[in-house]
């Protein structure tokens, strides 16, 4: 006799579940779970697989499952009209990507309202297999937004065409739709977007598309016209030209972006009749092809004036999707935000969501949970994706919590979807990843102003020496872990080894404070030399530091908690020592300024890496009046006090490029790489709180003056401001 199954209802959803319930990511609509139905050995006996989606059909084969002709439970799979599961047509969903899943002791039904219902259905199915003991259930489930994904649109290194293979397998596992083509850096997007791509990258772009479609995720090839185009017939027939040659890759779907450009480009009447036009004159004329996107110059209400956006509004065909990213460049969404955009553009806003996007501050990796979108706006959405790091990998514990958000907007809980994330991605390492994360949460000050709450909860200021144990280990325990997650692994690997050697920091300057209680001056100094060795270790760990390589980061991890105690609590030790001892006082570096990312000012004026490439060689930064809203980083500086010579290194924190005794970039990578006797500077403090800059050693005695908009080495000194960016 089959058990009963609890039906579905409001009521027994509220009650409580037994403790077995089965942990389904994204959070269905309804459902209901009941005793054990079978354990997950089982074999199954398939009906209506010939008939029902073939990529549902290839997951579910390809799952591991034992089907067979006389297979222990019957599993019935269809669409809403298929014969296989047409008694059940009144239990599907009537909406778009729905599917009605049930599970007994001896049939297992899934039935999309559409193929990506299905396929969905087949999704939520392997989840519940997963366990040993599968229990009973009926799911009725479809998402809160019909448009849910991801925008690669940051600047910096592209992912590789592996990144992006294993993304459509993660966004078609968590039920995410879209995934919008944008990487600043690639020329055939952007700088050279008129050209066709040469024939074996138009290759790889076809293999993306098929792997997308077949994970059920729309390709969303965008090309980025606005820095160049000239407003006539030309360029209006060379954007479609483009469009179809990617048509003919088996893209569908088409975005065209006009962010971050100045100029002629930014016309608003100019973007709708071309817009217009492509929708005219190609997505009107070529079968399959969806509505346009467009994301416009005055993306964020910060940036919005005039009436851009009206005319936007009033002079494009509804059918086209407008991106928005909120009040500002980095901003979370709510209702408020929605109303006011929504009424601006005459139609619901396609939110890019520019979190964990980490481009303006590439030293942080943003592993912690994603909160502060409003619960109650899907319904006035065209879409949601968000724009994430340039580590494919380690954004996924954000776009993990993204796919559940849209999914189920009104039940989203950040804190369970930031848990269930951990567990997915490491289930061998969850807890050391957990830790990880947690000390990898909050962006620091930045020119955006966001905020992140949670970073590095364990530590204790009270009682803080055990900290640098903990820190060691679970370092440890991530590098050791081969049978996880390599891919995330390496590409979170150089901050794993530096909250490694941040601990073993902290190991030191314990051993310091041991050493001062004891009087004990030649141990003091000991371990005071061993922390400088292994600070100067952490601080030579670079990210992506490979030839080619667009942008590098020093990474830095607790930035908001332990990496500043490791400073205060060292300068404090010294400061004790200084105060009682006179041994070996030479050992320690005078510090003028604490190691840390400044701007630097002179006239009014910000240096600036202007080319903001770590492949370029023999350009300078140059001096600009304004503050750099898009790419911020490229102002900010790190000073670095280096142990061999008592000096300061200056780097940009963009792209790590540090500046030379002649004021510039290095002339050759491979040939003049950093050298402290040459590329290291006296910074001295003057009586006004301004500071010049001196060559020291092999590169003579000038001083940083200017000529123009650069820097230059001279015999006299100018003064500049330093100040903090955090």
């Amino acid at each position: 006799m089959k058990r009963l199954l609890l039906s579905v209802s409001v009521l027994l959803m509220t009650m409580s579940l037994s403790a077995q319930q089965p942990s389904v990511s994204p959070i269905p609509q309804t459902y209901t779970y009941g005793d054990k139905a079978f354990n997950n050995n089982v074999s199954f006996s398939v009906i209506g697989g010939d008939k029902a989606d073939a990529d549902a059909m290839a997951v579910l084969k390809a799952s591991g499952l034992t089907f067979s002709g006389d297979g222990e439970v019957c599993l019935r799979i269809g669409e809403r009209n298929d014969k296989s599961v047409r008694k059940y047509r009144k239990n599907i969903p009537s909406k778009s990507e729905g599917y009605y899943l049930r599970i007994s002791n001896d049939e297992v039904v899934i039935a999309g309202n559409d193929e990506s219902g299905t396929f969905y259905g087949v999704q939520t199915f392997l989840q519940l297999m997963s366990s040993p003991e599968v229990s009973g259930c009926e799911i009725s489930d479809w998402p809160s937004v019909d448009c849910r994904g991801v925008i690669e649109g940051f600047y910096g290194n592209p992912w590789s065409h592996k990144d992006r293979l294993r993304q459509f397998d993660f966004y078609g596992k968590n039920k995410m739709n879209t995934y919008v083509y944008g990487p600043k850096d690639d020329p055939y997007h952007r700088a050279h977007w008129r050209e066709p791509y040469p024939e074996n990258e138009a290759a790889k772009i076809r293999e993306l598309v098929d792997a997308a479609h077949r994970n059920k995720v729309q390709f969303v090839w965008a090309v980025h016209p606005g820095g160049d185009i000239k407003w006539n017939k030309t360029d209006s027939v060379a954007v479609v030209n483009k469009l179809k040659s990617m048509y003919e890759l088996g893209v569908r779907t088409f975005a065209v972006f006009f962010d971050d450009i100045s100029g002629e480009g930014t016309k608003a009447e100019k973007q709708a009749g071309l817009m217009n036009y492509i929708t005219d004159n190609f997505v009107h004329e070529y079968p399959g092809v969806m509505p346009l996107v467009i994301c416009p110059t005055q993306y964020n209400k910060l940036w919005a004036g005039g009436d851009y956006l009206k005319t936007l509004g009033t002079q494009m065909y509804k059918e086209v999707r407008i991106m928005w990213t909120g009040n500002s460049v980095v901003d979370m969404i709510d209702k408020s935000d929605m109303e006011w955009i929504n009424s601006q553009i005459g139609r619901k806003a396609f939110i890019w969501l520019n979190y964990p996007v980490n481009d303006y501050c590439q030293s942080r990796l943003l592993m912690g949970k994603t909160y502060g979108n409003g619960l109650d706006i899907a319904d006035m959405l065209s879409g949601f994706c968000s724009n994430p790091m340039e580590y494919s990998e380690a954004s996924k514990v954000s776009l993990y919590s993204i796919a559940d958000y849209t999914w189920n907007m009104p039940r989203y809980d950040s804190v369970a979807s930031w848990e269930r994330s951990l567990s997915f991605l490491m289930p061998t390492s969850s807890e050391e990843f957990r830790f990880f994360c947690e000390n990898n949460i909050d962006l620091g000050r930045t020119g955006h102003g966001l905020r992140r709450e949670g970073d590095t909860p364990l530590f204790d200021k009270a009682h803080p020496w055990n900290y640098s144990k903990m820190l060691i280990e679970n370092a440890d325990r991530l590098l050791a872990d081969s049978v996880n997650n390599p891919e995330m692994i390496g590409q979170i690997r150089p901050w794993v080894e530096s909250m490694r050697l941040l601990g073993q920091s902290g190991e030191q300057l314990a051993s310091m404070n041991k050493a001062l209680l004891a009087a004990d001056t030649v141990a003091f100094i000991g371990h005071y030399k061993a922390f400088e060795k292994v600070e100067e270790a952490r601080k030579a760990i670079i990210s992506r530091n490979y030839k080619g390589s667009i942008v590098k980061a020093s990474p830095v991890v607790s930035g908001e908690v332990y990496t500043p105690w490791v400073k205060e609590t060292v300068a404090a030790l010294l400061k004790q020592y200084k105060s009682r001892f006179t041994y070996r006082l030479d050992v320690f570096p005078q510090a003028v300024i604490a190691d840390g990312s400044y701007f630097i000012k002179v006239n009014g004026k910000y240096l600036t890496d202007a080319q903001a490439s770590s492949v370029r060689v023999g350009d300078w930064p140059v001096l600009v009046a304004e503050r750099d809203s898009v790419k911020p980083l490229r102002q900010e500086w790190t000073l670095e006090l280096r142990p061999a010579t008592g000096r300061y290194k200056v780097t940009n924190v963009q792209d790590g490029r540090y500046v030379n005794e002649v004021g510039a970039f290095w002339k050759d990578k491979q040939n003049n790489p950093y050298d402290d006797e040459w590329h290291s500077f006296i910074i001295e403090k003057k009586p006004n709180g301004r500071f010049t800059f001196q060559c020291a050693g092999s590169a003579g005695n000038g001083y940083w003056n200017t000529d123009g908009n650069r820097i230059v080495n001279r015999r006299e000194a100018v003064e500049f401001e330093l100040i903090p960016t955090n």
